[in-house]
Formats: C-alpha cells, sequence, structure tokens
C-alpha cells in the first residue's frame, strides 16, 4: 500500500471510502546545495581554521518504549529527539490502518499489519503523539538502532511489508529485489540526511548505493529481499 508518500502521483484512494494519501513531505529529502548560477560573486579567501578534535558523542543506548490499545487512539510518547525505529502490530485488524505523528504518515494500508518505519530523522521535527486509526488490539514499539536487524557484507535478508534494516560501515552498495502491487520505495539514512534512491509502482530490482553505517527502509506491500556488498 502508498504510504508516507504518494510517488508523485497526487492524491490516491488506497480502496473506495478511504482517506487520499498525502503528497510527498518536503522535509525528507535533503536539498541539494545551490547552484553556480545562484551563487553570489567571489569574496576573498579567509585562512582555513585548523581542524576540529571534537566530535558530537554518538547516542547511547536507549531503552524501548512499548504501547498497546485496541481502536482508536492517541498515544502520547516520550522518545527523545534521537532516530527511533516503530514496529507496529495489529494482525486482526480489517479495513483502514494508519499511524501517524504530528510531521509524517508512517502506516497507511488495509487489513492486518506489521511493519517498521523510522521517526524523527528530520532535525527539529521531533515525534510527541502517535494517533492510531484501527479497529483491533494493536502493539506500537520504539526501539534504537539495536533492535533493527544487521545487513552484513554479503548476507541477504528477506521480509514482507515495510521494515528497516541496519547497515553496517563495511558496506557500500545494496543489491535489492522487491515483488508487489502497489508502490516501492527505499529510503537511505546516513548521519543526518535521508534519501530516496528508489520510488515506482510495481517490483524493483537493481543496486542501492549505501554508505554505513546507515539505515535502510523498504517500504512495500509485498516481499522482498536485501544483499550488501
Amino acid at each position: 500500500m502508498i504510504r508516507r508518500l504518494c510517488a508523485g502521483l497526487g492524491a490516491v484512494l488506497l480502496t473506495a471510502g478511504l482517506v487520499a494519501c498525502s503528497p510527498a513531505n518536503p522535509g525528507r529529502v535533503v536539498p541539494r546545495a545551490a547552484s553556480e548560477g545562484l551563487r553570489s560573486s567571489p569574496t576573498p579567501s579567509l585562512p582555513t581554521p585548523p581542524p576540529s578534535t571534537s566530535t558530537s558523542p554518538k547516542p547511547g543506548p536507549q531503552p524501548p518504549e512499548t504501547h498497546s490499545g485496541k481502536g482508536n487512539a492517541s498515544v502520547p510518547t516520550t522518545w527523545p529527539m534521537r532516530l527511533g525505529f516503530v514496529t507496529f502490530d495489529c494482525p486482526k485488524c480489517s479495513g483502514h490502518v494508519a499511524v501517524n505523528t504530528e510531521n509524517e504518515l508512517i502506516v497507511n494500508d488495509v487489513g492486518p499489519y506489521k511493519g517498521t518505519q523510522w521517526i524523527n530523522d528530520m532535525p527539529g521535527h521531533q515525534a510527541r503523539t502517535f494517533t492510531v486509526k484501527a479497529n483491533a488490539a494493536w502493539t506500537l514499539t520504539i526501539t534504537d538502532e539495536s533492535g533493527l536487524p544487521v545487513l552484513e557484507p554479503g548476507k541477504t535478508l528477506s521480509g514482507k511489508r515495510d521494515a528497516v534494516v541496519s547497515v553496517p560501515d563495511a558496506v557500500s552498495s545494496v543489491a535489492v529485489t522487491t515483488k508487489g502491487n502497489g508502490n516501492t520505495a527505499v529510503w537511505v539514512h546516513s548521519g543526518d540526511f535521508s534519501d530516496l534512491p528508489v520510488n515506482q509502482l510495481g517490483d524493483y530490482k537493481g543496486s542501492v548505493p549505501v554508505s554505513g553505517p546507515a539505515v535502510v527502509s523498504l517500504e512495500g506491500d509485498g516481499s522482498w529481499t536485501v544483499t550488501a556488498s
């Protein structure tokens, strides 16, 4: 099913009576530097400062956060302003299933659903509340990177629907194969930047450049296989 973005198709209805998918979030992809034609006239160069020896500390481990409920709900979260990975599981849901934060729609599907998406990848846009639309019992769990499957060089992982995998620094590309009827999207998040190298309808087979360490999000309504190299 179509989820966080509409693949440039504008408003698309999932099925009759379902809400229309919103346009792609412009904050998801980081703009490139200004083009040469828009740069101002050259200014005198200044002495280059010595390289800094300090680096931003890597966030320490974050305990998982779990919520459960039944039906529609508004769920406050205490997850800090750092990347988090949300697994939503509603095995007996029927009809429209949706989960969104103040910043984005992370689940938009029909019927039983289980999948993982990330939050807080855009600086200054912290998720504080999840709005859940469901008609059965559900569980929502947030973890840090330690809760993700790791895609080691030469290793293959496979699964169904939405998923996020962790990619170590020894990996430079990921071969991706998907099979599904709806939209297929592959996001890559490294450092403070997110990119969308794959965004199309139907099946996909190709190689995605990844500069590890990174996390890769796979979005679609079918099966997927990824292999690191």
